[in-house]
Formats: C-alpha cells, structure tokens, sequence
C-alpha cells in the first residue's frame, strides 16, 4: 500500500478490498444525522493478519472513524468495531433523572 501510495494509485490486496467495501457499505448506510443511529456499529472478528490490521487502522483514521480492538461477543471472540464518529456505545437519555424529579437547581435562575 505504501509504495502504490507513492506512485498515486491505491492497491489492495484481496482481503483489504473486503475489509474496504464492508467499512464502505456501512458508512454509506448510515448517513451522519445525531438523532439516529445512535449505536451504529460495524463489527468483524479480529482474525485479521499484521498487514490487515495496519490497513484497518490507517483506513479508520484516513476515514475519522472510531475504531476498538478489545470488544468480544457472546462467543468470546475477540472483535473489531468501527463506529462513525460522534456516536456512542449507549443511547443517550431523554430527560436527566434529576430534572425529572425535580431535584437540580437549574444555572438559568
């Protein structure tokens, strides 16, 4: 990649390409809007080769895309998880439970 990268032209190799168009795919479907897709995630299993998780690292950050490598899922597989940015592992809470109950003193009085 770095050398194709010198001479202007991207070269990927097979399992890249996958990794490419599944990262492609999921931020074309979730357009960045704040009220939804609050925990939009991309997740594959960290299976990946040295070369692999270098090109996913430096895709993620080329892409300003949240990326984790210590996520598991019920299996105890260990994962990869690509987030957009600006979105979150929990959804946000409508209300504070403090206002809700009345309790906080609010800085605008």
């Amino acid at each position: 990649m770095e050398l194709a990268r010198m001479r202007a032209k991207l070269v990927l190799t097979r399992p890249q390409r996958d990794i490419f168009d599944q990262v492609q795919q999921f931020v074309l479907q979730n357009p960045r809007k704040p009220s939804q897709h609050r925990t939009a995630a991309l997740t594959m299993p960290n299976t990946f080769p040295a070369r692999e998780r270098k090109f996913i690292s430096t895709l993620a950050e080329e892409l300003h895309l949240s990326v984790t490598w210590n996520e598991y899922d019920e299996e105890d597989q260990n994962l990869v998880t690509w987030r957009l940015p600006g979105f979150l592992d929990e959804p946000l809470a409508e209300t504070d439970p403090e206002q809700a109950n009345g309790d906080s003193n609010s800085e605008s009085e």
